[in-house]
């Protein structure tokens, strides 16, 4: 006997399930009948059990599993029970009676379930006590899906208009026994469809269920079904899947696509030796060093008597008497051979071709200049 906690003491109740989709075919056989009581006697029940149902849930074949179940006497009197275990081979229960038992304490039972095949086992525990009816424990055993994983919530990409996009869930079942499902639309939408609404599971095997979403219009939409398998105890899946569209989807993908990188501009492997990567600095002094040799090939065209960058060269510049021609000047405005007439004319086109020159070197000088004190 164990002392259970005051706080536990409450009447006893019947376990009522929630509302859920019900199973298609379960793996159920007849079950043995039972004592049912009324709920004016359940309510007066000095015995509660805890858990008022045992499920083994999940086996193996050969491999024993044990069950705790507790008898509290809720009374304040001393009662005196009498338990009647289960009566078949695959469930064994045990437990110790040595005296009455008091108000609080409670009595505790093992039972233990050992299959030889896969399908449905069903037994009950009796608890008998004096002037009450009996109170019945169920014990159930049956195979389930351990290995089923469905996602709350499911985020799709964008999708663009006109275009489709599929998400798989996969439904595995790693023990020998095929299982039925079904599923049901909770929350419906337009962009959505699911296929298939119901299936098997082989055994040992997968299938999938396949959700479609195909976009009518640029916005957020959202889709919930529920998944019900076929087995005992089962407890319903929820899955909602979230997709959305928005302009100019289609054209993103295109660019992205265009701008893919080409093999031969991929990043090497990693170990391969990358080309020296120049320096900032070393680029920038050989910009500027090109341009000074720019300006230098520029200053060589004008006559070396011409320095404009020195006080001296400047006032040089500004006495030198344009009108006259220098020695070379004249060697080439007058050929040999020619005539004197024609000499006066090349000379007066010598000069003014001279100054026109002039000039225009002056003014490459001035802005070279400027160039270099900006």
């Amino acid at each position: 006997m164990e002392a259970v906690p005051s706080g536990s003491q409450t009447p006893w109740q019947p376990l009522r399930r929630r509302g859920a989709a019900v199973p298609l075919r379960p793996l159920l056989e007849e079950s043995r009948g039972r004592t049912i009581t009324p709920d004016s006697k359940i309510d007066s029940t000095p015995i509660q059990a805890e858990p008022s149902e045992l499920h083994f849930s999940g086996f193996q074949l050969g491999k024993s599993s044990v069950k705790i179940l507790k008898l509290i006497n809720i009374s304040a009197k001393v009662m005196n029970i009498h338990v009647i275990p289960t009566q078949t081979t695959y469930f064994q229960t045990t437990y110790t009676k040595k005296c009455q038992l008091l108000p609080g304490l409670a009595y505790t039972l093992k039972v233990e379930f050992c299959p030889d095949e896969w399908r449905y086992f069903y037994d009950c525990v009796h608890v008998r006590f004096k002037d009450k009816e009996n109170l019945v424990i169920p014990v159930h055993a049956y195979p389930v899906i351990d290995d089923l994983h469905i996602p709350p919530c499911v985020d799709l990409q964008a999708v663009p208009l006109g275009q489709s996009v599929c998400h798989a869930i996969p439904l595995r079942c790693s023990c020998p026994v095929d299982f039925e499902f079904q599923v049901f639309v909770i929350q419906q939408h337009e962009a959505f469809s699911v296929q298939p609404l119901t299936g098997v599971i082989p055994a040992n095997g997968e299938t999938r269920i396949t959700v479609t979403f195909s976009p009518q219009q640029y916005e957020t939409s959202q889709f919930t079904f529920q998944l019900v398998i076929s087995q005992f105890n089962t407890k319903p899946y929820l899955c909602t899947i979230i997709g959305s569209s928005a302009p100019h989807l289609a054209l993103r993908q295109l660019e992205e696509n265009r701008g893919a990188v080409p093999k031969e501009l991929k990043v090497p492997p990693h170990g391969s030796k990358l080309p020296p990567r120049r320096d900032a600095k070393n680029s920038s002094t050989k910009e500027s060093d090109k341009l000074k040799r720019d300006h230098d090939d520029a200053n060589h065209k004008l006559p070396p008597s011409v320095d404009v960058c020195t006080p001296a060269g400047v006032a040089k510049m500004l006495i030198k008497d344009i009108n006259k021609l220098t020695l070379k000047d004249l060697k080439q405005a007058s050929p040999c051979g020619g005539t004197p007439g024609n000499e006066s004319g090349k000379m007066k086109e010598a000069l003014f071709l001279k100054k026109v020159q002039q000039t225009e070197k002056e003014e490459q000088a001035n802005h070279l200049t400027f160039r270099e004190l900006s």
